[in-house]
């Protein structure tokens, strides 16, 4: 219509302050303030509490977080670093008790996929300013010393579970069995290349302790189905032909057994194979050294409820690796 030309453009809408619920519900900025960030030891009647509530609530009020983290001295934000969540099923377990715990503490937990490529550390801090930050898959030198000086507090995961201990327990297991020729089946994925390169140090050192060869070592990709074919050739071929495999992870288990099947094969019968973590899919016959998800979930979560709470006590032990022998090996 011609007219509307003329009519005014409706204004943009802004974020609602706090002095906009002190205004409506008739009461001071100061105990808007109060009221909305719980502070302790003020003297605000429980009819006034909830009447400046009701008002923030109806007018749409949300507390604008710099501000606030500025107010109170420390931010609400814990932020975890997960350099790959193919690190999968664990990793899943520990941001979940993460989440409900921090909930409960008034905190917020971010999750951000992590690569030094993609992002250094450095370019997240204007971004974010996190009061703690939990590191899950290792950090080199010049990323810790990024968060140093973030002033976040760090708790780092890596380390926390042993992952040398979980290669050597595949040898062991397999050396039990009979085996002396072994192979290894290592991740092509960098992202995880900390706790892989733990995991075979690990597998390592028993063969070493145990007077067994080195273990053939052949790198997989579970995104080309190529280079599990090629591993199973190679072990194959060689002059003592590789009688049992430790993958890196249940993934790779069973994809090897997969590999296996398709020639005619069995694992466990033609080719002994054992994995790490104990994933769902696993259970349907891999032999591997389960990881208690549970267990170094809850572990995590009291370091960093620890750390949040200034508390020098450790956490207790947990017994965190256990064997689990099914059908394949």
């Amino acid at each position: 219509m011609a007219g509307d030309e003329g009519d005014p453009k409706p204004k943009p809408s802004r974020r609602v302050t706090s002095a906009d619920v002190a205004r409506a519900s008739g009461v001071s900025r100061a105990t808007v303030s109060y009221v909305l960030n719980n502070v302790p030891n003020r003297s605000v009647s429980a009819a006034t509490r909830e009447h400046v509530l009701a008002t923030a609530q109806r007018l749409g009020h949300i507390p604008y977080a710099p501000a606030r983290s500025l107010r109170l001295g420390r931010s609400d934000i814990v932020l975890a670093l997960v350099r790959d969540y193919t690190y999968g099923y664990i990793a899943d377990r520990i941001l979940s008790g993460l989440d409900v715990a921090l909930a409960q503490r008034g905190f917020v937990l971010l999750s951000h996929r992590y690569s030094e490529q993609v992002r250094p550390l450095a370019e997240l801090w204007p971004m974010v300013a996190p009061a703690l930050v939990v590191s899950m898959g290792g950090l080199s030198a010049p990323e810790m010393s990024s968060i140093q000086d973030s002033r976040a507090k760090l708790v780092a995961v890596q380390g926390v579970l042993p992952h040398g201990r979980a290669g050597e327990m595949q040898v062991e297991y397999l050396h039990s069995k009979g085996h002396r020729r072994i192979g290894y089946a290592f991740p092509a994925d960098q992202s995880v290349e900390l706790i892989a390169t733990e995991r075979l140090a690990g597998a390592r050192r028993a063969c070493e302790r145990l007077g067994l060869p080195e273990p053939s070592l052949r790198v997989v990709n579970p995104n080309d189905a190529s280079t599990f074919f090629g591993a199973l050739d190679a072990w194959a071929k060689m002059a003592e032909p590789i009688t049992a495999v430790c993958a890196h992870n249940d993934e790779i288990a069973i994809m090897l057994g997969a590999g296996l099947s398709s020639r005619g094969l069995r694992a466990g019968i033609d080719l002994a194979v054992i994995g790490v973590d104990n994933i769902p899919m696993a259970r349907i016959g891999v032999t591997t050294i389960e990881i208690d998800a549970d267990g170094f979930a809850e572990h995590v979560v009291e370091m960093v409820l620890h750390s949040l709470d200034d508390r020098t006590d450790k956490p207790r032990e947990r017994e965190l690796l256990r064997l689990i022998a099914r059908d394949t090996a």
